[in-house]
């Protein structure tokens, strides 16, 4: 995707697609950008987003079944694993989501 597209269409069309899902996004996103020195790991300016949405248990275990790098995780098993998760500030996002003490809108992830 170019850095222009819009993130939350191309996400909606894509679960859609692939899993059959219906996504209703939180209020809270994930943000980040790098430039080519900015990170190590990418030769190109980046721009991710990160969204977390709602789906029924049902659509849960469906993605389970047809993914499966997709897993459930508890938050303490999610900080727990935070290391492994990238971008790094997801867990802090989601962390924050649930527990309620992020603001509404978009989050810069480092």
């Amino acid at each position: 995707m170019t850095s222009s597209v819009d993130f939350r269409a191309t996400a909606t069309a894509f679960l859609t697609k692939e899993f059959e899902l219906a996504p209703r996004f939180g209020p809270v996103h994930g943000r980040r950008h790098t430039e080519y020195t900015a990170d190590w790991e990418f030769d190109r300016a980046t721009a991710t987003r990160v969204f977390i949405i709602h789906i029924s248990s049902a659509e849960g275990d469906r993605l389970e079944e047809r993914s499966a790098t997709h897993a459930r995780w508890t938050l303490k098993n999610l900080r727990k694993r935070r290391r492994e998760i990238f971008p790094e500030g997801v867990v802090t996002l989601t962390t924050g989501y649930i527990e309620g003490w992020l603001p509404d809108g978009p989050i810069s992830l480092f």
